[in-house]
């Protein structure tokens, strides 16, 4: 029964983190460091590279059974990490007391990021989270799977749109500016479609 307890918190705590976990150069959990400066190449290479990574059988198009596989194992890869990391003794198992230290431990790395944020813990109005998750099944939307090439050329049209300045390179700044212009959007159609019709 306490074996069952500690494996459920530890699931929980996972999963948890998994909202945050998403880390890559200059990034992590989707925020990028304003100074970062990353170019087009990058910034295509990324997102595609996830897509390649997922694409199992090679043929260039990522079906959602690829795409539930990768996220499957991702998550396997961080609970299994998860557990390590509370494991404080080493000895294959987790004590109440270890849950417990690293839960606190957790708690306080969400509050000092909170803090950084200057936020009162709320993203994105308090859904969704960052990092991409999901971002293969938003793009896959008539159920064919993702075409790694068409996700190519969307990645470069949104490089694009964020370079305000037009140097080759978006800043975490830019990056910012065009997810909060596009959040206002989707705010305002939001709005629309709610708003009763005047007569």
């Amino acid at each position: 029964m306490k074996k069952m307890i500690v494996l459920g918190g530890v699931a929980a705590l996972a999963l948890s983190g998994a909202a945050i976990a998403q880390t890559s150069d200059g990034q992590r959990g989707g925020r990028m460091d304003p100074n970062a400066r990353v170019s087009q190449a990058e910034f295509v290479d990324q997102r595609v590279a996830r897509l390649t990574a997922m694409d199992a059988n090679g043929d260039g198009v990522v079906s959602r059974e690829e795409m539930q596989a990768q996220r499957q194992a991702r998550m396997g890869e961080r609970r299994d990490g998860m557990f390590e990391r509370m494991d404080a003794d080493g000895d294959g198992s987790v004590t109440r007391a270890e849950y417990d230290a690293a839960h606190a431990q957790r708690s306080e790395q969400r509050a000092e990021r909170r803090g950084a944020r200057g936020e009162a813990g709320h993203r994105r109005g308090g859904r969704g989270h960052g990092g991409g998750h999901g971002m293969g099944m938003r793009l896959d939307r008539d159920g064919q799977g993702v075409n790694i090439e068409q996700a190519r050329q969307r990645a470069t049209e949104q490089f694009a749109r964020m370079d305000a300045d037009g140097d080759g390179f978006v800043t975490g700044a830019e990056m910012r500016a065009h997810h909060e212009a596009r959040r206002a959007e989707r705010q305002a159609r939001r709005a629309e479609r709610r708003a009763p019709a005047a007569d």
